[in-house]
């Protein structure tokens, strides 16, 4: 008994060394460190040096100046109160006003403290991926952490799935996908592990984006109307074939929002701005949109498979049941959601609940057997998504971000976007 007491503490001595040397190759490679926390996903301190790697990503980050991009935006916004001065009380007044249509408080906010501090943009988007990062790292571990059986390649590759489908990069629209972060946190550990309190933090997203009112909303229906699965499984499948939605009568059905959210509410729902946005649509290289419709593909392909042969496991895990309903809910009205300018952003949160279901589920390869041919058929699907997600990401990080670390990103401000430096190599 007191031999194997002094072997686990020279184990967690051991293991206190090995966590204290990842912290420290944090200053050598982050990108490395981020790499190592995948291959020790099991230690404690893995989905901190992950998000380590995240606050790095957003000090090396490659703010947009093209196109109108949100980044560059928040960087002007940043300068404007670098060197305007305006009061906290300005800005506290300004929120929920008519005036100044600030409904999203959070990223404001953020941005006029940050400004309190530093000149320095960089700083502010790495506070960005402070915050992103967190809920992010937060996410991926609390999935990973309820996988049984075997990392096999099929499994792995819905892993890397799940982690693209909103990935670091998406701080270019912070407040939007961070919004999307805090609230898939808050959920999650609502529906699988029944903390209640953590649904504080699914209401949380809304500072960060208005439009987390309708999945509030949404999981306020579910918990009111709990496991249903062929009611939702039917909506899922209904919503799917809803090709057409007016505008102006969902406008109007929405005037009994607030009046701070209704120029933001009509601004979404105009006529000119859904014409401008399908004008960005169609000049996507083809495979942007092509790769959104195969994770949607691959989506439906597994519940469709999952509902038809697996309704017994699924009585048997209560968790993975509840956590299947509510995706389908969700992703039923993400569907209606979608013919709505910018409202297709909501079946990205629809697909990150569903693939944290199908994650776990196809973990269990001893229940799993008969999913073999859905899941080969979901690979090609996939393998275009995750492709397509890191060539768009390439457009936000660069060679420092990859083989750099925060001495040499403080020392060397050139960052070229890693997409530009692989065209010049050929």
């Amino acid at each position: 008994m007191e031999h194997r007491s002094r072997e686990d503490k020279i184990l967690r001595v051991d293991d206190k060394s090995n966590e204290a040397r990842y912290y420290l190759s944090f200053f050598l490679w982050p990108f490395g460190l981020m790499l190592a926390s995948f291959k020790h996903w099991d230690r404690p301190w893995s989905k901190n040096v992950f998000w380590l790697f995240c606050i790095f990503f957003g000090f090396t980050f490659i703010i947009a100046e093209e196109g109108g991009a949100d980044s560059d935006r928040y960087a002007q916004l940043f300068l404007q109160y670098a060197h305007s001065n305006p009061s906290l009380k300005e800005l506290l007044n300004s929120f929920y006003s008519e005036s100044s249509n600030y409904v999203d408080i959070a990223q404001p906010l953020i941005t006029y403290i940050v400004s309190r501090l530093t000149h320095n943009p960089s700083i502010l988007f790495g506070i960005f991926g402070l915050i992103f990062g967190y809920f992010y790292s937060r996410n991926i571990w609390l999935v990973l952490n309820k996988i049984k059986g075997n990392f096999s390649t099929i499994v792995i590759l819905y892993i890397v799935t799940f982690i693209l489908i909103n990935p670091i990069w998406n701080i270019n629209m912070f407040r939007m996908w961070t919004a999307s972060q805090i609230f898939i946190y808050g959920t999650l550990l609502y529906l699988l592990e029944g903390k209640k309190k953590s649904l504080i933090w699914s209401g949380v997203s809304v500072l960060f984006h208005f439009s987390f009112l309708f999945p509030c909303t949404i999981l306020f229906l579910f918990i009111l109307l709990k496991n249903r699965l062929n009611v939702y499984l039917f909506f899922f499948i209904i919503t799917s074939f809803i090709n057409e939605l007016n505008l102006q009568s969902l406008q109007s059905s929405l005037s009994f929002l607030p009046a701070a959210f209704q120029f933001r509410v009509g601004s979404y729902t105009d006529i000119e701005y859904a014409e401008e946005i399908s004008l960005q649509t169609q000049s996507l290289n083809w495979y942007v949109p092509l790769s959104s419709k195969a994770l949607t593909w691959a989506a439906y392909i597994m519940v469709l498979f999952t509902y038809l042969n697996y309704r017994i496991i699924l009585k048997e895990r209560r968790d993975l049941m509840t956590l299947l309903c509510f995706s389908l809910l969700l992703y039923g009205f993400a569907n209606i959601f979608s013919l709505v300018p910018s409202g297709d952003r909501f079946l990205t949160v629809a697909n990150s609940f569903m693939f944290a279901f199908l994650m776990i589920f196809i973990s269990d390869a001893t229940k799993t057997n008969g999913l073999v041919f859905a899941k080969v058929l979901s690979v090609p699907f996939l393998l275009l998504f995750c492709i397509v997600a890191i060539r768009v990401g390439m457009d936000f990080y660069g060679l420092i971000t990859i083989f750099g670390n925060p001495i040499f990103a403080v020392i060397n401000t050139d960052n070229v976007q890693l997409i530009t430096g692989v065209k010049n190599l050929f």
